[in-house]
């Protein structure tokens, strides 16, 4: 189990490695939703999947807790992607800084006092990562995960809970019944796995790593073979999670460079299209807030998009969106407009002067 779980980190370090400027984007952006999706979901969201991409455009209520939550999904939110706007990745960084401006799942609701739970949970999360990626040792991260999870155990914050009595006032009678306990923040660990991973050698870069330490590794019952074949198999099935999105985005990295390639170097809509391909579908509210576009200018990034095939507008609720296009769907562009012979001359000139500011930019002579 180890051995695959060695090979797994090591094939995801070197297609991280291998990465170009967009493929990274893309991966960025596609590791950000998985990471916000995975830690509603560990924190007992169990709802997240499903309407994430209409709560993320506003048109949707938070997702509610099974059982008790000691916060809400806007607090985890907002905490991950305060922590992720700063890290050392810079794809990452941007990612989460675009996300920050476009998102509306988290404006209906002011920072709370559980907010201040979510902040609290990641920083001892911090703590104890940090602690187990300066131990000494070889590369594979297997003992310090050990070392990890004994630290966790005994924290009162991450250790497994046990059920609480709740009573319950029926009348003249009280009915005193069990109450699941509230869940681990453990998606806090895991958004922090990366700094143990990097530290000890076994990845370049320090990402985050949904999945890595579940409830079940905590268990006080397990043997410790039994502990770290549980995360071995944990740590390499959250390695593979992340090959596949890298994997996923060379091929969108392709499909964008056939269908746009040909657009000027500081165009918006490869920018717009990388959230709608690994994130989720935008509103034009949303494409102005996030890449600082008028509404005009959203409407020629749509129409680009979708003459490009890439993008369709639909609306939900009311509310018109820009959603991805899959490959295999099809949809007739409109024809366009031809230009006027009087403005064919303006329009080359226009032209070559935008060639001129992009060599500049690339700091390359331009050859006519």
């Amino acid at each position: 189990m180890e051995a695959e779980c060695a090979w797994a980190l090591g094939r995801l370090d070197g297609l991280v490695a291998s990465l170009s400027a967009p493929q990274a984007a893309l991966f960025a952006m596609a590791l950000l939703r998985h990471v916000l999706i995975e830690a509603l979901l560990q924190a007992g969201f169990a709802g997240t999947q499903r309407g994430f991409n209409e709560w993320f455009s506003g048109l949707e209520r938070e997702p509610q807790p099974i059982g008790s939550a000691p916060c809400s999904a806007p607090a985890i939110v907002r905490t991950l992607l305060r922590e992720l706007a700063h890290h050392p990745w810079q794809p990452l960084a941007s990612a989460a800084t675009t996300i920050t401006a476009a998102a509306r799942f988290t404006v209906d609701q002011p920072e709370a006092s559980n907010d201040r739970f979510a902040r609290e949970a990641l920083a001892c999360a911090s703590d104890h990562v940090s602690q187990g990626s300066s131990l000494a040792g070889t590369p594979l991260p297997f003992e310090r995960m050990w070392q990890l999870v004994v630290q966790l155990g005994t924290d009162p914050l991450f250790a497994p809970a046990e059920r609480a009595p709740h009573t319950l006032i029926l009348g003249e009678r009280q009915v005193i019944l069990e109450q699941a306990a509230a869940t681990s923040p453990l998606w806090a660990v895991d958004a922090n796995m990366g700094k143990l991973l990097h530290g000890g050698g076994t990845w370049s870069i320090a990402l985050p790593c949904p999945g890595t330490i579940t409830a079940e590794a905590l268990q006080p019952h397990l043997w410790p073979g039994e502990r770290r074949m549980v995360l071995a198999r944990d740590l390499s099935r959250a390695a593979v999670r992340l090959a596949d999105l890298i994997v996923a985005s060379c091929r969108q990295a392709a499909r964008t460079d056939r269908a746009l390639g040909h657009l000027r170097s500081n165009a918006r809509a490869p920018l717009v299209w990388t959230v709608l391909a690994a994130f989720a579908p935008l509103g034009v509210e949303q494409m102005v807030s996030a890449f600082g576009v008028s509404r005009r200018g959203t409407y020629a990034i749509a129409d680009a998009l979708v003459s490009a095939g890439l993008a369709r507008r639909s609306k939900v609720k009311g509310m018109v969106l820009l959603a991805t296009l899959e490959s295999h769907e099809r949809i007739t562009p409109p024809p366009r407009k031809s230009h006027a012979p009087a403005l064919a001359p303006a329009l080359e000139e226009f032209d070559a002067a935008m060639a001129d500011i992009d060599a500049l930019l690339a700091r390359q002579p331009v050859f006519r």
